[in-house]
């Protein structure tokens, strides 16, 4: 699985360094031959982009191609796609079980497409209880980890006797009785189990955010851990009722993929609309959006997956918009032609503004205003007012 602390090394790669984004899903017959597409793809596109380098970078950049060509061939990926940097004095093999476009690059890291994947795919808790253990995984990118396996026992009752006749308090007590105690004697420990289960997902998503929890397990464990939540993180918990304990991790990963890819696409689409329903406090379109994002107005971000235009942005102050002028209006510096799909990640990141990528019909509606939009901060909503532009 990717991890964040590799995510926040690449920046730091020392350039140049060849970027590789490659497909290389083996569901698609193109890459289970001789001569894989992606393997194709490569060369193809190296070839492109070395008759855009000085003369100078050639062959430092025919050096590392050769590098990543060779690693493929002898290590065909098994995964949906992978991302590699590869650089004089340094080397990066990152497999991903996500869509990938295929794509190469040389120079400073370039971080755009795997930015573009992190927004468009976001972490989940995933909690499995069974009368033994739970399980805590992280699902994210197409991929689990577990995180913790924690165990539960059952303590033997303090009714050491179930004969025709027990002890309870020093008081004789039926065989009825006697069961009685035992079983509550369960029922507590259970309960407790149960709370300590809600306190450990209410302590694991204080950490993580998760934009989402799902709680898998038989139907009156996974109802009784629910209402120990607060309502706040309840109302995140997805509950998924059955009996998972017996599962190999390989069908369970079978088994949850589709849960969490349906409660996505349903949750995509409550985002947008709630965005389109709303009357104050929003902005759509790539202009006034772009300008609100960089003016540091916007606390979430909404935007179509594959969006893209050409932009203009300015080597100085970084100020980005879609106006042609080759100077800059507010510092007269040169500006540079560059894509959406390049800056957007970036400008996300500057400002903190989270983004969520949607697709489907979801996209299809936002696609319609403009195909990106966002929520004001709140110190913004009384200034805008009424005043909403749609592009």
């Amino acid at each position: 699985m990717l991890r964040p602390a590799l995510i926040e090394s690449l920046p730091d790669l020392p350039a140049p360094v060849l970027t590789i984004y490659l497909d290389t899903n083996r569901a698609k017959a193109v890459n289970r031959v001789l001569e894989p597409a992606y393997l194709i793809s490569l060369g193809s596109q190296a070839k492109l982009m070395e008759g855009k380098l000085p003369p100078e970078d050639r062959e430092s950049f025919r050096e590392q191609v050769t590098r990543a060509d060779a690693f493929l061939r002898i290590h065909p990926p098994r995964s949906k796609g992978v991302m590699i940097f590869a650089g004089p004095n340094s080397w990066k093999f990152v497999p991903l079980e996500a869509e990938i476009k295929d794509e190469v690059q040389w120079g400073t890291p370039d971080l755009a497409q795997l930015f573009w994947l992190l927004d468009e795919h976001k972490p989940y808790g995933i909690v499995i209880v069974n009368r033994k253990h739970a399980q805590f995984f992280v699902y994210w990118l197409g991929e689990m980890l577990e995180v913790e396996d924690k165990e539960f026992t059952l303590e033997p009752s303090k009714e050491k006797e179930m004969g025709p006749v027990a002890r309870a308090g020093g008081v004789r007590v039926s065989r009825g009785t006697a069961r009685d105690v035992f079983e509550h004697h369960v029922d507590a420990q259970y309960a407790h189990y149960y709370r300590q289960i809600a306190e450990d997902i209410q302590r694991w998503s204080d950490v993580e955010h998760f934009q989402s929890m799902f709680l898998l397990g038989l139907v009156e464990m996974v109802k009784a851990i629910q209402k120990e939540l607060p309502q706040t993180l309840r109302e995140k918990v997805m509950l998924v009722e059955g009996d998972l304990g017996w599962v190999s991790r390989a069908e369970l990963h079978q088994r949850i993929g589709p849960i969490v890819a349906k409660h996505e696409c349903e949750r995509k689409a409550a985002v947008i609309d709630a965005l389109l329903s709303d009357d104050r406090g929003l902005v759509v379109g790539i202009d006034e959006t772009l300008a609100r994002l960089q003016q540091g107005r916007i606390r979430n971000l909404v935007v179509v997956k594959g969006l893209d235009a050409s932009l203009k942005r300015c080597g100085e102050c970084l100020w980005v918009d879609r106006t042609i002028d080759p100077i800059c209006p507010a510092c007269g510096r040169e500006r540079h032609t560059v894509t959406l799909h390049e800056v957007l990640p970036e400008l996300a990141r500057r400002y903190k503004v989270s983004v969520e990528v949607v697709s489907g019909e979801a996209g299809r509606k936002l696609q319609e205003m403009g195909g990106m939009g966002a929520w004001l901060r709140e110190f913004d909503r009384k200034e805008y007012g009424e005043h909403l532009t749609f592009a």
